[in-house]
């Protein structure tokens, strides 16, 4: 957005940002016409920026082979007429590729990634016409990505005399199979949201909104500081951990509008909210409570009653998730970065485990591709299989449910360790920390997130959290760009210290719940310990699975690990042996969710957009 003659010109970016919040596009005018001071750009937004310019690279050098390619090479201060005309050259030069395209349209501008010759005719250029592709860093296409290309379509069908009947959006993963957009589905909707942000920045200048709400687009939104301090200094709503959108406007609409409100609140609610179940605005009173009382001072930590009666399987929740701590137990942490290459890379496997002295052991296996991933993968399963039979009672701890649903995913990209991985999940072997505290607990903090709860259990990182962040992001912008050795100096290093501290952090926060379940028990409640599982298969099913891997390994034997290494012969042979049991190993992915859905509670179903909970009986 910027000012011209009186008059703010829009970007397809204003418009996207318009339909995520509305606020922004308020100071993104101020900004523009002077009023406010923009803030300098997040480092983070600029990492992205990096990232989707070599995403768009990739692309055109994709499209390279057998085509022509031109490149409209101009500033942003052509983004007028003369760089109108430029892309209208262009196309009628019958390119086969254009990129960076400035598109104008009265006071809209925008400058096109990538348009595409297509064989249909066209009035204004004869035999051709062009189609708009976008190339998205994210796996979804976002509305705001359909906005922007919507309107440069519409620009391009003024070009050319003949809309184009599709738009495409191209991921990380997609350069062969674009995701493709029927324009005329979308058409009205962007015209709709385009006359609304016109209204937006021609209308009366709103006054700023005390405590705007927070939305998703909060993360990366350059005013995102300006607007927490304002919603800090108005006690929001939003700062009480767990609390939905939904709930806020209910509450609001019953005039509570502040933490320290729902904290003071007298429940049950009178009138009662006409969304939501009592149930659920009773725990966030009650959550708002323990965040007011923990003001200033070490966050408080109540007690949640234990869920089922004596002899129910629901008793196996919260404190009575964790198994009996064995000399043996791993904890575990992994980084990944899901930008790299196609379906991303867990580039560092981190675990812990406990010495004699006492005294953390850390191991670390870095894996910057694919055949390293695959190793680190079968190291880590390996080593579990090596603990649980040195250790008949071990667990691995972790906190969150990235790493088993990781360790999932790995198994079927690598198809390697099936049985193995199957075995450790049979066993119930896996302990998250993240479900134990949220299933057993009430702490005094705004998320329950394990930097957060470090408040609680005392563990002192070695390396700031803010320094962490920064080098982590430089490190994955250089295995994005698949330059991992000239990643800046240290930062590999500093990422590895981050991954121990969060396994340590783990451990701490697992000896820390064990001192709360003796509490517990000590006041009379009952804990039982939950009895960890064999997990062993049937003999016919070991029996098929180590025939199943003879024959890949036999199909496997001197086929190179990379793609690109591999002949077409070899290729084939690869892909033949992961066909074997691919099916089965799909199957497996619905069971391992239809299990952790059974697990969860019903309170915790509501928020899962795959699980249903609280449906009754009405007729037949």
């Amino acid at each position: 957005m910027r000012l011209q003659d009186e008059q703010l010109l829009l970007s397809a970016s204003d418009l996207s940002a318009h339909l995520g919040c509305q606020h922004r596009t308020q100071l993104d005018r101020r900004a523009a016409t002077g009023q406010l001071e923009a803030p300098p750009l997040d480092p983070m937004l600029a990492v992205l920026q990096v990232r989707g310019l070599a995403h768009e690279r990739a692309y055109v050098e994709h499209l390279e082979e057998g085509r022509s390619i031109r490149r409209v090479d101009l500033s942003d201060a052509s983004l007028d007429p003369e760089g109108m005309a430029a892309t209208r050259r262009a196309m009628a030069s019958g390119a086969d590729v254009i990129t960076q395209a400035p598109l104008v349209e009265g006071r809209f501008r925008g400058v096109a990634d990538v348009l595409l010759r297509i064989d249909r005719p066209s009035p204004a250029l004869g035999e051709w016409s062009y189609v708009v592709v976008d190339t998205k860093l994210a796996t979804e296409t976002r509305a705001g990505t359909v906005l922007q290309l919507c309107l440069y379509t519409r620009i391009v069908g003024e070009i050319q005399g003949l809309l184009p009947e599709e738009f495409w959006v191209v991921s990380p993963a997609g350069l062969e199979s674009p995701e493709r957009f029927r324009t005329t589905d979308y058409l009205a909707f962007a015209r709709r949201i385009e006359q609304q942000l016109e209204e937006a920045v021609d209308g009366e200048l709103p006054e700023e909104a005390l405590a705007p709400e927070p939305v998703n687009e909060c993360d990366i939104c350059r005013w995102w500081s300006r607007c927490d301090k304002r919603r800090r200094e108005a006690d929001h709503l939003s700062f009480v951990a767990g609390i939905s959108r939904l709930q806020r406007r209910e509450l609001e609409r019953l005039g509570i509008g502040t933490l320290t409100a729902l904290a003071g609140a007298t429940f049950p609610l009178d009138p009662a909210p006409q969304r939501g179940s009592a149930e659920s605005y009773e725990r966030v009173h009650h959550q708002a409570r323990v965040q007011r009382d923990s003001i200033g001072k070490a966050p408080v930590v109540e007690f949640l009653p234990e869920a089922g009666k004596p002899g129910e399987e629901a008793r196996r929740l919260g404190l009575a998730r964790l198994p009996e701590p064995s000399p043996g137990d791993v904890f575990l942490d992994l980084e990944g970065d899901p930008f790299v290459e196609s379906g991303g890379r867990e580039y560092l496997f981190g675990w812990v485990t406990i010495g004699d002295d006492g005294e953390p052991v850390y191991t670390a296996r870095w894996s910057l591709d694919a055949a390293a991933e695959k190793a680190a993968f079968e190291s880590l399963i390996d080593t579990l299989l090596a603990r649980w039979e040195e250790h008949p009672d071990f667990a691995v701890y972790h906190f969150g449910a990235y790493e088993p649903a990781t360790l999932k995913r790995l198994m079927g990209r690598h198809a390697t360790r099936e049985e193995e991985l199957d075995r450790l999940l049979r066993g119930e072997r896996f302990v998250d920390l993240h479900a134990v505290v949220r299933e057993s607990l009430r702490i005094g903090v705004e998320t329950y997130g394990l930097k957060q709860l470090e408040a609680v259990h005392g563990f002192e990182r070695d390396l700031e959290l803010r320094e962490a962040a920064l080098h982590k992001h430089r490190f994955e912008r250089a295995l994005e760009l698949g330059i991992p050795e000239e990643a800046p100096e240290g930062s590999a290093e500093a990422v590895e210290r981050y991954n121990r501290d969060d396994c340590v952090s783990t451990w701490r926060l697992r000896d820390w719940l064990e001192e709360r379940r003796t509490e517990r028990i000590e006041a009379g409640a009952e804990l039982p310990r939950p009895v960890l599982g064999e997990g062993i298969p049937s003999e016919d099913q070991e029996e098929r699975a180590a025939e199943i891997q003879a024959l890949m390994d036999a199909l496997l034997e001197g086929v190179p690990d990379e793609r690109e290494a591999r002949s077409p012969e070899e290729q084939a042979r690869w892909t033949l042996a992961h066909l074997l049991e691919w099916h089965r190993r799909e199957g497996k992915a619905g069971w391992w969710e239809f299990f952790r859905l059974a697990d969860l509670r019903p309170s915790d179903l509501r928020d899962e957009k795959n699980g249903l909970v609280g449906l009754e009986f009405v007729s037949r």
